[in-house]
Order: structure tokens, then C-alpha cells, then sequence
């Protein structure tokens, strides 16, 4: 992946914690977890989650999730993998995405959704990676959406049915 395209990050807090890390990144493959201090962040901790990436077998665990990111989840998802908190027909395609930002140690951003009760829900997620030149141990996500929580109240995350993202590298 490629670094962004000016514009290609089309939320403006979005390019501020893209800006941010490249900042702290400075001429370094990618930024180390200790680099990472939530209060510096340019971006609503409630919408930010860090997930530990695991190898062997690969894995991604949720180790801090803020609280629209767990509303979203319906309930706590600290100290849980992806794949278990995540609804079946998403999981592969997050898992890619956080797969390629994990194996190339370059951030993406995406434009996606779901459809759900006869609703599209639209969001845009950025994801970053931390930890060293050949082994990254933490990706940071960062997730914009176009509607309110409340709207899911009635969906069901065994109905909802993903949106083919609109993928941009970062």
C-alpha cells in the first residue's frame, strides 16, 4: 500500500490522526506502541479502538475499544478477537483489511457499510500500524460513521449484509 493521495482521507479528523501519525512515525518505517499517547490523539477517543496483532496462528485481539466503538459492538469487547465479535459476513473482509495494514506496515482507509431493514449504513474507517520494521504489534482504528447508534436499535447483526468497501491506501 501506498501512502495517501492528497484527498483520497476525505473526513477532516481522519486526515488529522493520519497527519499525526506520520508526525510521531517521523522517518521511521511506522511508530512503536510507547509513541502512542491517547491524549495527543486529534480524534474522539470514543470512536477509537487498538487491537495486539498475533502470529501463529494470526490474530487480532481488541485491546482497548472506546465506547461508541463498543455500543456499536453491543457491549464489551476488550480482551476479545475480531472474528468473535465481529457479525460472520464481516469478518473476512475486516480481516483482510486489517491483515494488509498489519503485513505492509502502511495505513488504510476505507469507505464501507452495511445494509440492514431496507437501510444502507455508511462509514469510514482508518487503520494504523505500530511496532518495529518487519513486526507490527498494534494496529490503531479509527472509524467515522454516517448514522446514529440509535438507528441500530432494531438491526439485527445476523440480517445486516456488508457493503463492498471503497478502499483507498493510506
Amino acid at each position: 500500500m501506498d501512502d495517501p493521495k492528497p484527498g483520497a482521507v476525505e473526513e477532516p479528523e481522519l486526515q488529522k490522526l493520519l497527519a499525526h501519525w506520520h508526525e510521531i512515525r517521523g522517518d521511521r518505517v511506522l511508530p512503536t506502541r510507547a509513541d502512542l499517547d491517547p491524549v495527543l490523539l486529534p480524534f474522539p477517543l470514543d470512536r477509537l479502538y487498538l487491537i495486539e496483532v498475533r502470529r501463529d496462528p494470526e490474530d487480532y485481539i481488541i485491546r482497548l475499544a472506546g465506547e461508541t466503538v463498543q455500543r456499536f459492538y453491543r457491549g464489551r469487547v476488550a480482551g476479545r478477537s475480531i472474528s468473535e465479535v465481529t457479525p460472520r459476513d464481516f469478518t473476512a473482509p475486516l480481516i483482510q483489511h486489517l491483515s494488509a495494514v498489519s503485513h505492509t506496515q502502511r495505513p488504510a482507509y476505507a469507505k464501507s457499510g452495511f445494509a440492514a431493514r431496507n437501510s444502507i449504513f455508511r462509514y469510514s474507517r482508518l487503520v494504523l500500524p505500530f511496532g518495529e520494521p518487519g513486526r507490527t504489534t498494534h494496529l490503531l482504528g479509527a472509524v467515522v460513521q454516517y448514522f446514529s447508534l440509535a438507528e441500530l436499535v432494531h438491526v439485527s447483526p445476523d440480517t445486516a449484509r456488508p457493503l463492498p468497501d471503497i478502499s483507498n491506501a493510506a
